[in-house]
């Protein structure tokens, strides 16, 4: 569910004045790693080139993984719901945590479809979807599906 926020926030903050670097859209993100440039992070520039990269996701998400897997697959897992996972305590209640769950399942659906639209709204312009919003709300009836789809907008992409 935070992965579709972190589609929008930074293309968002670059739009409205924050220097996120030049390609603050998320599909172009990578890119700049695999031309041999730097990550910048609001305008500072890290010293971490792809290799790094690489070598720290393997070791955080391999080191997490690992902490799940020695674990076993518990299903009594105390990790999720509850535990330092809860500092509120709304999972304390058994059937408040049940609700929780579900709400966690719906939510995480919404999450995955919007996800889907942003894969597809990026494939067919070529923008992000704060891009999109701006120029769909400047101009309705000639920035929308129908005049992508048609071939009436400029941005229709070629196979």
């Amino acid at each position: 569910m935070l992965g579709a926020a972190g589609f929008i926030i930074p293309e968002a903050c670059n739009k409205f004045g924050a220097n996120c670097g030049p390609e603050a859209v998320w599909f172009k993100t990578g890119a700049l790693l695999l031309d041999g440039n730097t990550l910048n992070y609001f305008g500072n520039s890290i010293p971490i080139n792809l290799i790094v990269a690489v070598a720290a996701e393997v070791v955080l998400v391999g080191g997490a993984e690992y902490y799940r897997i020695i674990n076993g697959l518990d299903l009594e897992d105390k990790l999720h719901p509850g535990g330092p996972f809860d500092p509120l305590g709304l999972a304390s209640d058994p059937d408040q945590a049940a609700l929780l769950k579900v709400k966690e399942i719906k939510n995480g659906r919404l999450a995955m479809f919007s996800m889907l639209g942003f894969f597809i709204q990026a494939y067919v312009t070529g923008e992000g979807p704060v891009e999109n919003l701006s120029k769909h709300l400047s101009d309705p009836f000639g920035n929308n599906l129908l005049t992508v789809i048609s071939g009436a907008a400029e941005r229709t992409p070629s196979l």
